[in-house]
C-alpha cells in the first residue's frame, strides 16, 4: 500500500483551493515527489467531481451499491480526461493523456477519499487565509504496475495504451 496526501493549492482563477497530489513547494514542471497515483486521484476530484457536493454524493451512492448503480457492469465513468473502471472491489482510475498517471485502489479507499473531499467542499474553501488540511490517501499501485494489476483481475475491462 502507498500512503500519500492530497494538498490544497490556492488558485486565483478559481477563487478557491484545488486538490493537488504535489507537495506545496513543488514545481509542476517536474516529476511529482509523491508519485503519479496521488496526482491522478487529485486530478480526478478536481476535473470530474469539481466543487459539487451533489456529485460526491452520487459517486458515494453508486460505489456503495454497485449492483444498482448507473454502471453495474463496472464501466463506471468516462469524463474530461479520466475513466473509472470497477472490477470486484478494485477501482482503476486512469488518465487518458498521461500514461504514467494511473492508479488502482479499493472501493473502500476511494469512498474514504470522497468522504474527505465532501468535508472539504462543505467547509470554506474560498478563504485564502484558511487553507484546508490535507487528505490522507491510500492506494495499492500506480503507473504501469496499476495497469498490470487491474488487467490481471478476473473480469477486468482491460486497459491498453496504443503507441
Amino acid at each position: 500500500m502507498k500512503n500519500r496526501k492530497i494538498y490544497f493549492d490556492w488558485i486565483d482563477f478559481y477563487d478557491g483551493f484545488c486538490p493537488s497530489g504535489m507537495l506545496p513547494e513543488e514545481n509542476i514542471r517536474y516529476t511529482p515527489k509523491q508519485g503519479y497515483g496521488v496526482c491522478e486521484i487529485a486530478c480526478f476530484l478536481f476535473d470530474e467531481i469539481q466543487y459539487s457536493v451533489n456529485s460526491v454524493n452520487i459517486w458515494i451512492n453508486n460505489l456503495t451499491d454497485l449492483a444498482n448503480s448507473r454502471a453495474p457492469d463496472g464501466m463506471f465513468a468516462v469524463g474530461n480526461a479520466h475513466w473509472v473502471l470497477i472490477t470486484g472491489d478494485y477501482v482503476f482510475i486512469g488518465n487518458e493523456y498521461v500514461e504514467e498517471q494511473q492508479v488502482i485502489l479499493t472501493r473502500e479507499q476511494l469512498l474514504y477519499v470522497l468522504e474527505q473531499y465532501k468535508a472539504f467542499l462543505e467547509g470554506n474553501y474560498e478563504d485564502p487565509n484558511n487553507p484546508p488540511a490535507p487528505i490522507d490517501v491510500e492506494f495499492i499501485a500506480e503507473g504501469q504496475e496499476a495497469v498490470d494489476l487491474y488487467n490481471s483481475l478476473e473480469g477486468s475491462h482491460q486497459v491498453f495504451y496504443l503507441e
